[in-house]
């Protein structure tokens, strides 16, 4: 009688949702049913996250399974019958040790597998692990390496624009009427990129200070151009000592930097940013009207240049997500349509009623 050696297509499927390596071992024990056993590997972790990492688990099981098919029709001796969902099967002894050496063959290529997946997908969860999730009026979010970059580089933009102030006064304090100027826009370039780089929640503000500084900008190099082409001071600062009335040319600049100041004091509490606050239109109309002395003005600029040391030193001693704010107020609102905006709250399970509050 010929031996049919047919095998069920159980091997060719797995669930999609676990990986799993079965092995069926059934013997012929006086017309008693089949048995089997199942054996199942650890889940690779991450699965929705790291596609790559279920195909490859998936193609090691396929061939585990395959090894122990081959085990199976190799070593069979009898009639294999399929019926149903069970089959029957007269092996030997020799079979049932092969078998048990194919399952445990396929074991270690499934963890193996498992292993070399997890290893490879470590550091990704590892730094998933370290992020720090926040909760904001419009839904959770965390800091990011473009979020610290900006943060950072807001920071040594302030820091430039401290480092200018000191170079005006230090050259006019010398006598180097030739530092002047160049620390005057090395400081004037710093405050720009900082007021570009600052989060503030009520963008037109933001947009006002923006336009004050480029109206100052502009208005102090149109009197180094004058100072330049037969003016009678040497630098922009010994024009202004000598023009009270070039303050109204310069000062939007020095505007913004109160909004500034403002926006830095209330935030987080800052006295020297509340000194900058209230020290720096003081500085400015005690000059343009005349009423401060030489010895009050050298005072204000004094205390002034010292809030403006201690306000940019103090920064980089904050946290980072600080200097953000919540960062869902800057999504949500950076969103276009309403259909967006709606289906973000719904995502971050937030009432819809916020929507409202917006507008």
């Amino acid at each position: 009688m010929a031996h049919n050696h047919l095998f069920p297509n159980c091997f060719a499927h797995f669930p999609a949702t676990t990986i799993q390596t079965t092995t069926m071992i059934s013997s012929s024990q006086k017309g008693s049913s089949s048995r089997s056993r199942s054996l199942t590997t650890r889940s690779v972790s991450s699965l929705r996250k790291n596609r790559r990492r279920i195909l490859r688990a998936k193609v090691a099981t396929d061939f585990a399974s395959a090894a122990v098919a081959f085990a199976r029709k190799k070593n069979t001796n009898g009639v294999v019958a399929v019926g149903g969902n069970s089959f029957i099967a007269t092996t030997t002894t020799k079979t049932i040790q092969t078998t048990k050496s194919s399952r445990r063959f396929t074991t270690l290529l499934s963890c193996s597998a498992t292993k070399n997946d997890s290893d490879e997908g470590g550091d990704d969860d590892e730094n998933e692990r370290q992020k720090e999730y926040y909760e904001g009026l419009y839904g959770t979010w965390t800091v990011t390496q473009t979020d610290e970059l900006e943060v950072w580089s807001y920071r040594v933009a302030l820091s430039l624009a401290c480092l200018g102030a000191v170079g005006v006064v230090l050259g006019d304090v010398s006598g180097n009427e030739q530092m002047v100027n160049p620390s005057y826009f090395l400081g004037a370039s710093g405050f720009g990129v900082a007021l570009v780089l600052v989060h503030m929640y009520v963008t037109p503000i933001k947009r006002v200070m923006q336009a004050l500084y480029a109206v100052g900008l502009i208005g102090s190099l149109g009197i180094v151009a004058y100072t330049q082409n037969g003016g009678s001071s040497s630098s922009l600062l010994e024009f202004v000592r000598e023009h009270r009335s070039a303050v109204w040319v310069i000062g939007p600049m020095f505007a913004s930097f109160t909004g500034l100041a403002f926006k830095e004091g209330a935030c987080y509490g800052k006295a020297e940013a509340f000194l900058l606050f209230l020290l720096t239109p003081i500085m400015c109309l005690g000059h343009l009207t005349g009423l401060a002395s030489d010895e009050v003005e050298t005072f204000f600029v004094a205390s002034w240049m010292l809030g403006f040391l201690v306000f940019a030193g103090r920064k980089y001693t904050q946290a980072v997500k600080d200097d953000i704010g919540d960062k869902s107020v800057f999504t949500f609102r950076g969103l276009k349509t309403d259909e967006e905006r709606r289906d973000y709250l719904e995502r971050q399970e937030k009432d819809l009623s916020l929507m409202e509050e917006t507008m």
